[in-house]
């Protein structure tokens, strides 16, 4: 590489030779010996020397030293730490065991000390312990133990290289770690201190401000903090713990043993530090709540995606048990309702029993006082047929037909025998009207279900399209999880799927399933023209009219030679009006020995189509409620009770077409 500079040199002299590399100007004279005395400052030098012992160099540091001392600024901020016997009494031979920082008087600043802290600490220790302040204290002009110590300790402490050496290896630094948590303890104030503890050893200096945080600290904040902690790089390094082998010759080959047997171990004990550290950092994850919840989050999500169809069916069964014990729970409360209607049944039939009676016994009493209704010296078989009708009437009449005769007799009673006499002969005559009229309605009833159920078809037809749409309605009415769902749906087809309750195929639960099947089986055209045939026999339904009028109680009771009783009593007394067929005009078949009339039926029939059953299916009772207020004189447990009736009959009409 060729210099250019930017001046001229001087030409060489003329007997310059080039050929030579050097030239010999002058000669070296010869060495002459002479006696050199200090005088001045190094003259106080050497007096210092001698009288404490020092070398040169020891006197130069320590001169330095104090002179640093005595320029520095004020150090009174510093606090004053006691110094007790034990650490003025430190061995400098043995520097590697002393602790520099309490040497210093910043044990209690340690890492954190600045250097700027060190400097002043130090040279408020050297203005105390430097030996010529001590010995012209004491007299004593080899006390300068501890300020070797203390001249060790700035000498590490202001190496950023052998001052991190040393902090690597401190003994007053705590390396246990928390793995596990104990009963009671705060899991944040636990790892959160041994986070802030293990993070002045990092490389990276952004982990010395990271935030632990709380249990209310983000996801975001959380991850964060633990990829910064997941990549720790530790500055950590374990010179000061090697060892040095005493009466280890000074070859090369005995260095080099001692040196790669140092640096193995330093290796090892790196290696135990990082996995100590991420040891910690594995439980601290394994530990945290905010952790825990994250992931039981996302574990949730996966299988909610994996499971979506398990789910919807296990939300499917138990929205079934749901409806199925509110179902349990409804028919409990029905059946307790029922218990306690039918003991105040019982409890009404009891009070009635013994008001019957007593107006027996009263009718009795009359009939003995006045000698069976008949004059004084009647025959005996008069007496023996009039005590037989007696009998009979008491036994025929009902309470309240017992409480009217009981009226008569006692308004006649004044009268005589022959009155009471006649009073008593218009109520048998009377009696025998009833039971006339009951007998013959009984046996037209009779013929009329006989020849119905010899009309019916002993073969049961295919599905009419009326029996398809109705299951369709049965099966939205009765959804999954109700008890015997199928065999209401059955019911309901039997009594709504056709016109005429007579003509009923009589469909089972199983045809009603293997029907079911068939449907949702069936392909897109099939279903389109059920769809279309279903909303054709809608509008033909619509479009039809009821023309048949409904019989009255009047026209019910005209065929009966027997006066009509008056308020409540006409209910109870009111001839049953089945029609000659045994089917009403709305198409149900009434049951044997029927005692509603055909008004109240009637009545039945436009409550139920007036409140239907889907306007009521949270609160089933309600809509009972509201069908017995449409018909005159009976209860809600009387309508039940008739619904029943009305569903025995039609099955009892089944089993006799079997």
């Amino acid at each position: 590489m060729a210099l250019q500079l930017d001046f001229l040199l001087p030409p060489p002299p003329k007997d310059w030779d080039s050929n030579h590399d050097v030239k010999v100007h002058k000669r070296i004279s010869p060495v002459k010996s002479g006696s050199v005395e200090p005088v001045g400052a190094e003259f106080l030098a050497v007096l210092r020397r001698n009288r404490y012992n020092r070398s040169l160099t020891q006197d130069w540091e320590l001169e330095a030293a104090l002179q640093g001392a005595n320029d520095g600024g004020d150090d009174d901020d510093l606090e004053d730490e006691p110094e007790t016997k034990e650490l003025l009494a430190s061995n400098p031979d043995k520097w590697k065991d002393q602790d520099h920082y309490a040497i210093l008087g910043i044990s209690k600043l340690r890492w954190r000390a600045t250097d700027d802290q060190i400097k002043r600490a130090y040279r408020k220790k050297v203005l105390k312990h430097h030996p010529d302040k001590k010995a012209a204290a004491s007299g004593r002009t080899n006390d300068d133990a501890y300020f070797k110590c203390l001249q060790k300790a700035w000498e590490i402490m202001t190496d950023p290289k052998l001052r991190r050496q040393w902090d690597s290896c401190d003994p007053q630094f705590d390396e246990t770690l928390p793995i596990t948590l104990k009963k009671g303890q705060d899991f944040y104030k636990v790892f959160g201190e041994a986070f802030t503890k293990e993070a002045r050893f990092g490389n990276d200096t952004r982990i010395l401000t990271a935030q632990f945080g709380d249990d209310n600290s983000t996801r975001e904040e959380v991850e964060n903090f633990y990829d910064l902690w997941l990549s720790f790089d530790s500055w950590r390094t374990f010179e000061r713990m090697d060892e040095e082998e005493e009466g280890l010759d000074d070859s090369r080959e005995a260095k080099r043993w001692l040196d790669k047997k140092n640096r193995a171990a330093r290796t090892k004990l790196k290696k135990e530090d990082n996995q100590r550290v991420a040891k910690f950092i594995e439980a601290a994850m394994k530990l945290d709540p905010r952790i825990q919840r994250i992931k039981a989050a996302e574990r949730e999500a996966r299988e909610a995606k994996k499971n979506a169809g398990a789910n919807a069916k296990k939300a499917a069964e138990e929205e079934a048990k749901r409806l199925a014990e509110e179902a349990r729970i409804e028919d409990e409360a029905r059946l307790a309702e029922e218990k306690i209607a039918r003991e105040a049944e019982k409890k009404e039939r009891e009070a009635h029993k013994k008001i019957a009676r007593k107006a027996r016994k009263a009718i009795k009493d009359l009939f003995a006082e006045h000698g069976s209704f008949l004059k004084t010296g009647a025959k005996i078989t008069e007496l023996e047929d009039q005590q037989t009708k007696f009998d009979a009437l008491l036994e025929g009449l009902e309470l309240w037909q017992l409480e009217e005769f009981k009226e008569r007799l006692d308004a006649n009673v004044a009268k005589g025998v022959d009155a009471l006499n006649m009073c008593f002969q218009e109520e048998v005559t009377l009696l025998k009207t009833r039971q006339a009229s009951e007998a013959a309605t009984s046996a037209a009833k009779s013929a009329a279900n006989a020849a119905a159920s010899a009309s019916v078809k002993k073969t049961k037809a295919p599905w009419s399209n009326k029996e398809v749409t109705t299951l369709i309605k049965a099966v939205k009415t009765f959804p999954g999880g109700t008890i015997s769902r199928w065999e209401k749906i059955a019911e309901y087809i039997n009594l709504h799927g056709v016109e005429d309750p007579s003509q009923s195929n009589e469909r089972t639960a199983d045809e009603c399933i293997k029907k079911s099947k068939e449907m949702q089986d069936a392909t897109v055209a099939d279903r389109n023209a059920l769809q279309a045939a279903a909303a054709e026999a809608a509008q033909k339904k619509k479009a039809a009219e009821i023309k048949e009028r409904p019989s009255d109680r009047s026209e019910v009771n005209s065929d009966l030679a027997v006066p009509t009783p008056s308020s409540a009593k006409s209910v109870k007394a009111a001839t049953p009006a089945a029609s000659v067929t045994g089917v009403t005009a709305g198409g149900f078949v009434l049951p044997e020995n029927d005692t509603w009339s055909a008004a109240q039926q009637t009545q039945l029939e436009d409550g139920l189509k007036k409140f239907p059953a889907s306007q009521f299916s949270a609160s089933p009772a309600k809509r009972w409620e509201a069908v017995a207020n449409e018909v005159e004189g009976r209860s809600v447990k009387e309508v039940k009770q008739r619904m029943k009736d009305l569903q025995d009959a039609v099955s009892k009409k089944s089993t006799k077409k079997k």
